[in-house]
């Protein structure tokens, strides 16, 4: 009986460490089920990240492109509203160009009217700039543009002459004189010794004798003011009206 009872102790013995190396082994396979499944979930979890990293990074770049590309509309609308202008300014200047010739000979003629009709001060000077201008204007590779600009200069010289005063040194009958302009309404002369004085009478077109030596002294007065040796004062000198420009 005493045996019997052994040997059922070392059999139930010996059924316990098997079943214990059993659920040991049981715990290592579940173990290193658990640990594939978390290198498993490890690396999705890297993966979601990734994904979301590249589908923010998607995104802002697509909201970056609707954005350029609505610049790009607007961008795109203005340069056809610019085509749109050029092409009216295109066909303005055509209408302009055929205008501005015929004005340019006006405005020549006019220049002529002037030399012909006005005092005869520095007039080798004035013609010279009318000759040279009507030179410009028959060159053909002037712009009209050009011209205009040049016949604009001289318009503005002219207009330039009403405002100032100046003196200047000239011929007259083959002799020189000190001529005085005071803006365009009085042309003066004054003879290198002093004794010889006169004034362009607009009214005849012609040269007159001043005997008056209160007038002489106020023209060499003159003189000396638009030569800047003496200060602004008031002058009084003889002076007929211009006649009207036809």
């Amino acid at each position: 009986m005493s045996k019997i009872l052994i040997s059922l102790f070392c059999i139930n013995i010996f059924l316990g460490a098997n079943t214990i190396d059993s659920s040991i082994n049981i715990q290592k396979k579940t173990n290193l089920k658990l640990a594939n499944y978390q290198t498993k979930i490890n690396k999705l979890n890297n993966k979601y990240e990734n994904l979301l990293v590249e589908y923010n990074y998607v995104n802002k770049e697509i909201k970056n492109n609707k954005a350029y590309n609505n610049q790009l509309r607007k961008i795109v609308l203005s340069q056809k509203k610019e085509l749109l202008s050029f092409d009216n300014q295109i066909k303005t200047i055509g209408e302009t160009q055929k205008n501005l010739v015929p004005l340019m000979l006006e405005m020549l003629e006019s220049l002529n009217v002037l030399l012909k009709e006005d005092a005869p001060f520095l007039l080798d000077e004035r013609k010279t700039r009318l000759d040279n201008i009507k030179k410009a204007y028959e060159r053909s590779n002037i712009t009209n543009a050009e011209k205009y600009r040049i016949i604009l200069e001289a318009f503005k010289i002219e207009y330039d002459y009403a405002n100032t005063i100046e003196s200047y040194k000239d011929l007259k009958d083959n002799k020189t004189y000190d001529f005085l302009r005071i803006g365009r309404v009085g042309l003066y002369y004054q003879s290198l010794n002093l004794k010889e004085y006169g004034y362009w009478d607009k009214s005849n077109n012609k040269w007159v004798v001043i005997d008056d030596f209160t007038a002489q002294f106020n023209i060499r007065k003159a003189i000396k003011i638009a030569k800047k040796h003496n200060s602004v004062s008031f002058l009084n000198l003889p002076f007929s009206s211009t006649k009207e420009l036809k």
